[in-house]
């Protein structure tokens, strides 16, 4: 007998990541893994946090196991919002913050709190995968705008605002990673940040900016990679950070800042889906921040992705044909790869895997996947020395076996 079962019509938009499908082969013996977004596993700060819960009492250790307020441990919102004013310089008055399960979970309440069927969501082209699954999910729909060398082409996003505001539309945001951006690598300077601010201002454009990568660079200064937000808080702009590649992503701690009545909404729409976040690794993340566990984490971990990126790179230019670009990232955990034309990036994902390598095709960030099968992300964060050397070989392989 066949069940009747009657979905949603927000499930029937769901769909599995082409990542998560491919990330099955990461789990297969002998494949070398280029595909997730992983931070490196043998550098997790395990003693740090051994450290940090063996010296809990038992109050501390009530706290840790037990619900916790829905916006966060309050120790915890103190010491980022502290934070947010002296490392990222972002003016916290009339600001609020709240903890979320991951940064996925803040994307995801951002998306819940503003969009309505048919919405229309900006996103760089090529963007985050997850938060592009968050918007559609919830019915929206993505107009992209190309990524240059330096971010977001902002003579095409005006193009694209005065489009839409001509047809009676006006987008409920735009979606933007900055620093280190994923899949592409790439970072938006400073000027193109103040004209960025200077466009929400004109068209109240709501800016949700993700920056999990920020602390993540390899060259200059903190100030180099100053948020959007920092800029002031006169354009309305949602700020995101996340636990996950500054400590690690098994707590799924993430935050988000922004104008109180927007925060307001989101924790009510939180309230409704978990609850609240772990409160066993937000104990943690605070004595991990209290403590300077964090800043002399980052020093080691800048040094070692820088290591992993230079590698990538030097192996690139020695196995893969000069007419296949890549960009050069300054931080984060990426390199973009562009295709010349007669190459699919599909067809090489293929070959690699029959080598035992796996790599993402870039139609999944993209609006238009036609678009994608031009492209391949490799992650060199996850990977080993000796499996960046092999695995960057074996896609140099895979790519002259198509020219």
């Amino acid at each position: 007998m066949s069940k009747n079962y009657q979905y949603s019509g927000i499930s029937s938009r769901m769909k599995a990541s082409k990542i998560r499908e491919l990330m099955k082969y990461a789990s297969m013996p002998d494949i070398i893994s280029m595909a997730g977004g992983n931070p490196d596993p043998v550098n997790f700060p395990f003693d740090d946090v051994k450290e940090i819960i063996n010296k809990w009492d038992k109050t501390k250790s009530s706290i840790a196991m037990q619900y916790g307020p829905t916006p966060g441990y309050p120790p915890l919102l103190e010491l980022l919002k502290h934070r947010m004013i002296k490392n990222r310089k972002i003016d916290m008055k009339g600001q609020s913050l709240f903890i979320t399960t991951g940064g996925q979970q803040a994307i995801f309440l951002t998306a819940k709190i503003f969009i309505d069927e048919s919405d229309i969501i900006i996103v760089e082209e090529p963007s985050f995968i997850g938060a592009m699954a968050a918007f559609l999910s919830n019915g929206a729909k993505l107009a992209g705008v190309r990524l240059e060398d330096d971010g977001m082409d902002l003579a095409k996003l005006e193009d694209v605002l005065k489009k839409l505001s001509g047809e009676g539309k006006n987008p409920k945001f735009l979606y933007t990673i900055p620093n280190f951006q994923n899949p592409a690598g790439v970072t938006m300077s400073q000027n193109k940040r103040k004209k960025l601010y200077d466009i929400s201002l004109k068209y109240q454009l709501v800016i949700l900016e993700d920056d999990p990568y920020c602390d993540l660079y390899f060259t200059g200064s903190p100030d180099k990679y100053l948020p959007i937000k920092s800029l002031g808080n006169d354009a309305p702009i949602i700020y995101l950070n996340s636990f996950s590649k500054i400590m690690c992503p098994g707590f799924r701690l993430g935050w988000a800042v922004a104008d109180e009545e927007v925060i307001d909404k989101a924790v009510l729409a939180k309230q409704s889906l978990d609850a609240c976040s772990s409160s066993f690794g937000q104990v943690i993340a605070y004595d991990y921040l209290k403590n300077g566990f964090i800043d002399n984490y980052l020093e080691k971990m800048r040094k070692v992705y820088k290591g992993k990126k230079n590698l990538m790179k030097q192996k690139i230019k020695e196995y893969i044909p000069d007419s296949v670009k890549s960009t050069d990232p300054e931080g984060g955990f990426f390199i973009y790869l562009y295709l010349p034309d007669g190459l699919s990036a599909e067809k090489i994902f293929k070959k690699a895997i029959e080598d035992k390598v796996a790599v993402v095709t870039g139609d999944p960030f993209h609006t238009d996947p036609n678009i994608g099968d031009k492209h391949i992300r490799l992650s060199y964060s996850n990977s080993t020395d000796e499996q960046i050397c092999k695995g960057i070989e074996v896609i140099g392989n895979a790519i002259k076996s198509f020219i």
